[in-house]
């Protein structure tokens, strides 16, 4: 079985309350983060 991970970029802010059915996988801090590009790139799987 094969799980589809996807990603979000946020900021620390988005990360404070995250849906339940969210598995985080890998939080990435974005080097060079603009005002379209936010700071961090999460990793997450969905539960079934």
């Amino acid at each position: 079985m094969k799980a589809k991970l996807h990603t979000l970029e946020c900021d620390e802010e988005d990360l404070i309350e995250l849906p339940d059915q969210w598995i985080p996988v890998r939080l990435d801090h974005n080097v060079y983060p603009t005002r379209s590009r936010k700071a961090y790139t999460l990793y997450y799987l969905e539960r079934a």
